[in-house]
């Protein structure tokens, strides 16, 4: 294993531009599916079922015809025993789909759905674009599901496939601003 990584996965740094400390590797999370407003309240997840029309919370996102869940993309980090990159995002699913997911979430039965045909709703580095065709692969229940990035041309899904280097995992943190890189090489 790169030593650079290897110090990354087992030592506590901070991040010089945002000043959070981490004893483990950074993981990122986007807060909204990207055409969600930025000023568009964040609810509990209880509002959803107790609200009409366009509604975000923590977990849910309803606007127009459009739905999404919260999902997370594993990016494996290349030359680790199963170490992995975790990117918090969100799925935009068919409204069949995610009226079943709601129910059966409510039960705690999602696992039982299987996996469904997901769209990524934001854009994550190196491509940028939002809308990839994907699988979201539901897990057990309290866990979010999996999004495998299913176009074979877009970097996310080489990225999933083989697993990030160095430099590419560190490439995908700078783009979300986090001055990592310095942390690699001070002493």
């Amino acid at each position: 294993m790169d030593p650079h990584l290897a110090r990354m996965l087992g030592s506590q740094r901070q991040c010089r531009c945002c000043g959070a400390t981490f004893a483990q590797l950074l993981s990122l999370s986007c807060d909204r599916p990207d055409i969600c407003p930025d000023d568009m309240f964040v609810h509990d997840n209880s509002a959803l079922n107790a609200q009409t029309g366009d509604i975000l919370t923590e977990d849910f996102c309803r606007l127009g015809d459009l739905r999404f869940v919260r999902a997370v993309l594993a990016v494996p980090l290349a030359d680790t025993r199963g170490e992995e990159f975790i990117l918090g995002t969100w799925a935009r699913l068919e409204r069949e789909d995610f009226d079943a997911f709601i129910e059966r979430f409510e039960i705690g039965e999602t696992e039982e759905l299987g996996s469904r045909r997901a769209e990524l709703a934001n854009a994550i580095p190196p491509d940028g674009t939002p809308g990839i065709e994907a699988m979201l692969h539901m897990r057990p229940e309290g866990q979010y599901p999996d999004l495998q990035v299913s176009d074979p041309q877009h970097p996310l899904y080489n990225l999933q496939m083989v697993g990030a280097q160095l430099e590419e995992l560190l490439s995908l943190l700078y783009a979300y601003g986090h001055d990592l890189p310095s942390l690699v090489y001070d002493a």
